[in-house]
């Protein structure tokens, strides 16, 4: 790294991936708990010389090569941290404007050297990284960290005091119909019950006691729900789907675990969920038999992406698993981080399951592609429709991987038409980044750094020089710092939406997509109560957009007058309000969702994307 890089960076300032340290006084007691954070969560860069005052970051003179020299003697002792995971180049001296700087890179630990902790104990001395800073994790977090490091499987635990009564039967034939319709002369079919459990890793035995049990693949996959939550109270399967605007319903379709209509397991949630998320896709296949024939790439994914949620999840983790189908995405959501970095999930070809006896079941019936394709192959199919890219996200307290699949174009025509009518004659100036950004920005509500590198083939430092330009041109608003930055539309383009019905995706609440088929239906009497919404929610706020400054007390009231018009998001509040959304969510909003005063439009899903915020008056009509 040379200093005109480091420069970018420490311009960038901090976030969830760099920490910067004045260090004036030797070595910083905190970098151990920034190297543990680090370490524990998806990596990330200390600079040791740099010192903030207020939102500014520059070089300061400090003993570089004595820090260097105290890092790595503090760093290999077993005493003060766990494990070390630094080679040489992960460390280096950088001059930059005549001061020297330490530069030291953590990569993302591996699952068998997680948890990294300061001192002797892990469950006080582990950290983990947010984009507040580093957290000290909790027990749970911790003992999960630790359960991964196991080469044994999580799902091939035998459980001994659990059999073939505690199985979904019907949920067992179907399984072996399948099997043998797919592998017609497969020695297995003739096997008895329990030597074909066996087979598929749904029966095992204790080596040491000879006792037998199911495994907890088994008892997942074919087990009844009573039996799954006594051994994991936690379990939960959800599916979501909402495919209409009707008033008062927050979803058309729902199917969970527990309602005592079905077995719950598994096997049987797949089938029930596979049907819905690809009975009204508008890509044709072929039936042959029980098995689908001359499939398309987007049938396979969405196949890939069910199974691949089952397989990955840790069961031990909270919120169990969600399934979402809306008018213009698909949302996979299970409990657990990747246990591979995130980049190299997303560049496929290596594959570390978290449950690869489940993953095995499953494509033993022709489910499933090869460990490390899922994601290429999912990848494939959307590019092969034009679509916006899949987005793969990790989420920590409680851990969380989300993958998102939006039918939408890259380039809509409705988010094309609206730039234009924004910008008029000075659209013609853009580049095809700059309009792929802005559309981006449109579509999603807001973009960051790294999903443009999802979306584009430009690395981290092209696409800040992108968002800079936007951001001097008044195009795009930067909320927060750093590579963790969001960059919203700015002023000008809410105002536009607001004078335009046609354009206007924030007056029509978080539920409603402009671009499906009832939005062209919609009446005039919506049309005239969407615009009195208009008018009083800029009378409710004007008085905001107008101080810089207000009474907190005032915000407040504000805040509530305008939620109790119709659910709001934080962009909608920030625009409204005139103020920048990170400030907004740290000071207002989340206190009055801790005081009652605000209620969530999805409490069941924290961050949902289209998460926004009311009174408890309107909740209650909700």
């Amino acid at each position: 790294m040379d200093a005109k890089d480091l420069l970018r960076i420490i311009d960038d300032g901090e976030n969830a991936e760099l920490e910067c340290k004045a260090a004036k006084g030797g070595l910083p007691k905190d970098v151990w708990e920034t190297y543990s954070a680090f370490a524990n969560t998806n990596g990330g860069i200390i600079l040791l010389g740099v010192e903030q005052k207020g939102q500014e970051f520059f070089p300061v003179h400090v003993d570089a090569k004595k820090l260097v020299k105290d890092f790595w003697d503090g760093i290999n002792n077993p005493q003060r941290i766990s494990k070390n995971i630094l080679v040489d180049r992960n460390v280096e001296i950088v001059e930059v404007d005549g001061k020297e700087i330490v530069k030291i890179y953590v990569p993302r630990a591996s699952r068998e050297d997680k948890p990294i902790y300061i001192g002797h104990n892990p469950f006080t001395g582990t950290y983990r990284r947010n984009y507040e800073g580093d957290y000290k994790c909790t027990k749970e977090e911790v003992q999960r960290m630790i359960a991964d490091q196991s080469p044994i499987p999580q799902d091939s635990k035998v459980l001994p005091n659990y059999g073939l009564n505690d199985l979904n039967m019907e949920s067992v034939r179907s399984y072996r119909n399948r099997f043998s319709s797919l592998k017609p002369d497969h020695p297995w079919n003739g096997l008895e019950l329990k030597e074909f459990l066996y087979k598929i890793g749904a029966l095992g035995k204790l080596r040491e006691t000879n006792e037998e049990g199911l495994t907890l693949a088994g008892l997942l996959m074919f087990g009844e729900e009573r039996s799954i939550t006594e051994y994991l109270p936690q379990y939960f399967l959800e599916y979501r789907e909402k495919s209409l605007d009707v008033p008062g319903e927050r979803w058309t379709d729902r199917i969970i675990s527990s309602d005592g209509t079905w077995s719950g397991n598994l096997y049987d949630f797949y089938f029930k969920v596979i049907r819905r998320l690809t009975d009204d896709l508008n890509i044709p296949f072929q039936m042959e038999g029980l098995f689908r024939k001359d499939d398309t790439r987007v049938h396979a994914a969405l196949r890939e992406a069910l199974v691949n949620t089952l397989a990955h999840a840790d069961y031990y983790g909270q919120r169990g698993i969600v399934i979402e189908k809306e008018k213009m995405l698909f949302r996979f959501s299970n409990p657990g981080v990747l246990r591979i970095p995130l980049q190299q999930a997303l560049k496929g070809g290596i594959s570390d399951p978290r449950n690869p006896t489940i993953f095995k079941m499953f494509m033993l019936i022709g489910l499933g592609e090869r460990a490390g394709s899922g994601i290429e192959n999912i990848h494939l199919a959307w590019k092969e429709q034009h679509w916006t890219a899949p987005e793969l996200i990790e989420e920590f307290q409680p851990d969380r991987t989300i993958l998102t699949l939006r039918t939408t174009s890259l380039l809509p025509q409705e988010s094309v038409d609206f730039l234009k009518a924004v910008l008029g004659k000075h659209y013609k100036f853009l580049t095809n980044d700059e309009v792929l950004i802005l559309v981006t920005a449109h579509q999603e509500n807001y973009v960051t750094n790294t999903r443009l590198q999802s979306l584009t083939d430009k690395k981290s430092d092209e696409i800040s020089k992108l968002l800079s330009v936007l951001v001097e041109k008044g195009y795009l608003e930067p909320n927060g710092q750093g590579r963790g930055t969001k960059y919203t539309l700015t002023e000008m383009f809410h105002q536009k939406s607001i004078g335009n019905s046609r354009y206007n995706r924030i007056s029509s609440g978080p539920n409603v997509n402009n671009s499906g088929p009832n939005a062209a239906n919609s009446g005039p009497n919506e049309n005239e109560q969407t615009k009195d919404h208009e008018k009083v929610l800029l009378d409710i706020s004007e008085l905001a957009r107008k101080k810089k400054r207000l009474n907190p007390s005032e915000m407040d009231e504000i805040i509530l007058n305008l939620c109790a018009i119709k659910p709001l998001t934080l962009k909608e509040l920030s625009q409204l309000l005139n103020r920048q959304m990170d400030p907004l969510r740290k000071k207002y909003i989340s206190r009055l969702l801790r005081e009652g005063k605000l209620e969530l439009l999805y409490p069941e899903q924290v961050n949902h994307p289209k998460q926004a915020y009311m009174t408890r008056s309107l909740f209650n009509q909700h």
